[in-house]
């Protein structure tokens, strides 16, 4: 796996919090430059000095998950991957390095199959990257706007400009409700990737030995269903179900 060379301008400005365009810059390129020369760590230090300005992008997550993964780290490359994944769902390069990554761990989980309406619903908010469904919601914005003021300066003469006018109308609420559901994480579900080396799932929050269902590896994903104090329960995709200390993972 290689780290991306060049980072588009419009993945840095992706970022949720402001900071100096430029100097972002330098850190990436001298990330990719110390990854070329194969300083994991030093190209690490870099991208992650992105990262804490308050910068997010798939690109920059990409190749903080490639850093990781250079530097044996299994559970943090897949951390960062899926937090990739989030961003770009339908990226070739982020799907490939995820599944090479999760091919590594430990735990062999068959996932349950899902209902075909969940998985319609879950194609469907992965269908469109960020920017792009960003964008798509702004054109239609425009298009419906632009509709209406026509219609306002000649009442009834033109009825294209009806049908543009409910087309932008309709794509900006299938669109904006996609993005502010995704952007809010309204309903969907939170996960997690694991960062220890091995963890036992306990039936209960409890350290109790007897307690112990079974163990997960570092690099597995659960679903975090509830918290309790230091605990969390999660859900493995095969069904399975137990509690494990917080901090023996972090949610994507």
């Amino acid at each position: 796996m290689s780290a991306r060379t060049i980072l588009p301008a419009a993945l840095l400005l992706l970022a949720f919090q402001p900071a100096p365009l430029h100097a972002q810059d330098e850190l990436f390129e001298e990330g990719n430059r110390l990854y070329q020369q194969e300083d994991y760590q030093g190209a690490l230090d870099n991208y992650l000095r992105i990262r804490e300005a308050g910068f997010e992008s798939p690109g920059l997550y990409y190749n903080i998950g490639n850093a990781y993964f250079k530097a044996n780290e299994l559970g943090r490359a897949i951390l960062y991957y899926e937090r990739a994944r989030r961003l770009a769902p339908g990226d070739a390069d982020i799907l490939a390095n995820l599944e090479l990554a999760r091919s590594l761990g430990a735990d062999e989980i068959v996932p349950l199959p899902r209902f075909w309406l969940f998985r319609v619903g879950s194609w469907w908010m992965n269908l469109f990257p960020r920017s792009l469904l960003i964008g798509l919601t702004a054109a239609g914005y425009l298009m419906a706007a632009g509709a209406v003021v026509v219609l306002v300066l000649r009442p009834g003469a033109l009825s294209w400009a009806r049908r543009v006018a409910v087309a932008g109308g309709i794509l900006v609420l299938l669109l904006g409700a996609t993005l502010a559901v995704r952007e809010t994480g309204l309903g969907q579900a939170r996960h997690g990737v694991v960062l220890v080396a091995e963890v036992g799932v306990q039936s209960a929050p409890s350290d109790d030995p007897a307690l112990q269902l079974f163990v997960i590896h570092e690099g597995t994903r659960v679903r975090v269903d509830r918290s309790s104090e230091e605990w969390l329960e999660v859900v493995l995709d095969d069904g399975k179900v137990g509690w494990v200390r917080a901090e023996v993972l972090e949610e994507v």
